[in-house]
């Protein structure tokens, strides 16, 4: 969110924006082994109540009860030392904010925020345009992140005009919840891979492969209906706005 945030206002200053983008990616880095355990086993569970038959909830509950047993087998050291590294990164970023450059005109401000604004809605127009249910996984990740950095700028703006953002950030809210399960179930598919002993015998992934194919596409197809509603709003109108 900081990233995005710093993307929308700091146009001007490159050098403060490509140094704590890379800074906060670090923090990000440092969390992702834990934040990924945890939303496998939540998502797992999550899998569980769309079950369609018992031998399906057999199967996903026993997969899941696993996922649940690699989070939890998380060595409490390893998760305090990335957590402190985090924080110590964090606060070297609240040092160096005081270094970003802000026009002191309102009307420059503005300008430069709806300069950002209108980036972001052709980036993220760009990132829909090409989609298909079949598309790879990194596309739509990307199109997760285009609307992750839509919300965070709706929150920024959200004290300036409270009932357009917060309208806005409705319809943002089942599409980031929809982008983000189905980017869990991917990141599910690829464990499987690296990580085999946690999903049973040879024929139960197999089956729990066909299981999340068709999780993933109804997702996906849900994904881009609500998406082309969401870019459907010209870029520079709404940036003039």
């Amino acid at each position: 969110r900081l990233r995005a945030l710093y993307r929308l206002v700091a146009d001007g200053d490159k050098h403060f924006c490509e140094r704590e983008s890379a800074r906060l990616r670090d923090v990000a880095r440092h969390l992702a082994s834990g934040r990924e355990a945890a939303a496998f086993a939540e998502t797992a569970r999550w899998l569980v109540s769309q079950a369609r038959s018992a031998d399906e909830t057999a199967l996903v509950t026993r997969i899941a009860t696993a996922l649940e047993a690699r989070r939890d087998a998380l060595s409490d050291a390893d998760v305090a030392q990335q957590i402190a590294l985090a924080v110590g990164d964090c606060q070297a970023a609240m040092e160096g904010a005081g270094e970003l450059s802000l026009p002191d005109s309102r009307k420059k401000m503005a300008r430069r925020v709806a300069g950002g604004w209108q980036r972001a809605l052709r980036q993220g127009r760009r990132a829909l345009s090409p989609l298909t249910v079949d598309a790879d996984a990194d596309a739509f990740h990307e199109l997760r992140k285009c609307i992750q950095r839509l919300n965070a700028y709706h929150d920024l703006l959200r004290p300036l005009w409270p009932q357009a953002m917060i309208a806005r950030q409705d319809k943002l809210r089942d599409l980031i919840d929809t982008l983000g399960r189905e980017n869990d179930l991917a990141g599910i598919a690829a464990l499987m891979g690296r990580e085999p002993q946690h999903f049973g015998e040879a024929i139960e992934q197999v089956v729990f492969q066909r299981i999340l194919a068709k999780r993933r596409q109804a997702l996906r197809l849900a994904a881009l209906q609500q998406a082309a509603k969401v870019y459907a709003t010209d870029p520079q109108e709404d940036a003039s706005r």
